[in-house]
């Protein structure tokens, strides 16, 4: 068995199906279902896959036309050739074969979709469509989950979604994908292995236990930030930290792939970099550019601190921001950052996140155990 599904974007259609083939108790997978009967027209089967092997053997027999058919021919051919074989071979399936319809069939293109039922009989789908093992669960998921006029990504991560979902429940539903993307006026495009394993990542959800341990090391680092300025105006008469409430509810979302890891480092820089420099100034000699270089310089003259390590942890999660694409080209300088973090390239970006979100919180409970000694 499989799970096929099947929805309309905002500039096309997405197919999407899992590669798994179940023979009795015996499970293969990495075997593509979704195949193209013409170059703009796909179609992923469900079911017995003699079945659905002999059909669609047959309607290609029948689309050899020099001329490019039609979407209605090819449904027509389809269909036709779906009653054949069940009337040529009803009588050898078993009752469970005939309670649960032994095979199905979903085609697409990019202005059409269509479902093909066994005896032939086919619907239009206008919105999305599920058929195969699974599908009373994939049917939930795509009703809570599916708004019109979704874009390309949005919808190839509901697609991946629902199956990988499925596949939680049911054995016969694989968790590797197979992806068309029909877009209008284009030729159909099959994702890539490296796509469709990002998708995956994006959409697979954080496990439990690392989702509390973010949550806990950002509300260290919020608690951090009041103390420090609790302090810092108590000695100084200004606060250190600018608020910034946006740039915290960012690091607290979740970073399962590299665009969601830039998106949140760039929000922690900020809150790093965001320092009341002109009060700091005022105490300063000499030249500084940079928040940072603003409170190593304000620390050595004011608290006569020649503590740099926080400083140095501080300038790491920004160089994750400022040299990281597309905020800036990666470069050897990202590169060492991460290495020495992770001690991997490409990193495991969650994980890489949350050691820098770490780092941050250890850094910022150093500064306030310096502020603190000098305040006894």
């Amino acid at each position: 068995m499989t799970l096929n599904i099947v929805l309309k974007y905002d500039n096309g259609t997405v197919l999407a199906t899992d590669t798994r083939i179940m023979f009795g108790f015996t499970k293969r997978d990495m075997a593509f279902k979704i195949e193209f009967l013409t170059p703009y027209i796909g179609v992923a089967p469900s079911g017995l896959t003699g079945a659905t092997d002999d059909i669609l053997a047959k309607t290609r027999e029948r689309l050899t036309s020099p001329e490019l058919p039609s979407f209605d021919l090819v449904l027509s051919a389809i269909s036709e050739e779906a009653l054949k074989w069940y009337k040529a071979n009803h009588e050898k399936l078993g009752e469970e074969e005939e309670d649960e319809d032994p095979y199905a069939f979903l085609l697409a293109s990019a202005e059409r979709i269509r479902k093909v039922d066994f005896k032939g009989y086919s619907e239009e789908v206008w919105d999305y469509q599920c058929e195969g093992s699974g599908d009373p669960y994939g049917e939930y998921i795509l009703q809570n989950h599916y708004t019109k006029g979704l874009s390309e990504d949005k919808g190839k991560e509901l697609a991946a979604y629902t199956i990988l979902e499925a596949s939680k429940v049911d054995p016969s539903v694989g968790d590797q994908l197979q992806l068309v993307v029909f877009r209008k006026h284009a030729k159909p495009i099959e994702v890539g292995q490296e796509e469709t394993e990002d998708i995956k990542s994006r959409v697979a959800p954080l496990s439990r236990a690392f989702a509390e341990a973010q949550i806990s090391t950002v509300e260290q680092i919020v608690e951090h930030r009041r103390n420090i300025n609790a302090l810092w105006l108590k000695r100084f008469n200004f606060r250190l930290f600018l608020p910034d409430e946006k740039a915290v509810f960012q690091i607290m979302k979740p970073c399962r792939s590299e665009e969601e890891f830039t998106n949140n480092i760039a929000a922690m820089a900020l809150l790093i970099d965001q320092m009341d420099v002109k009060e700091m100034s005022k105490s300063i000699t000499g030249a500084q550019r940079g928040s940072i270089n603003h409170l190593e310089g304000f620390l050595a003259q004011n608290l006569r601190s020649s503590s740099t390590e926080f400083i140095s942890k501080f300038r790491d999660v920004v160089r994750l921001r400022s040299t990281k694409h597309p905020i800036h080209r990666a470069d050897s300088e990202f590169l060492e950052v991460v290495i020495n973090l992770s001690e991997e390239y490409p990193p495991k970006w969650s994980r890489l996140y949350l050691k820098a979100l770490n780092i941050y919180a250890e850094s910022l409970a150093s500064l306030l155990q310096l502020l603190q000694q000098h305040d006894q």
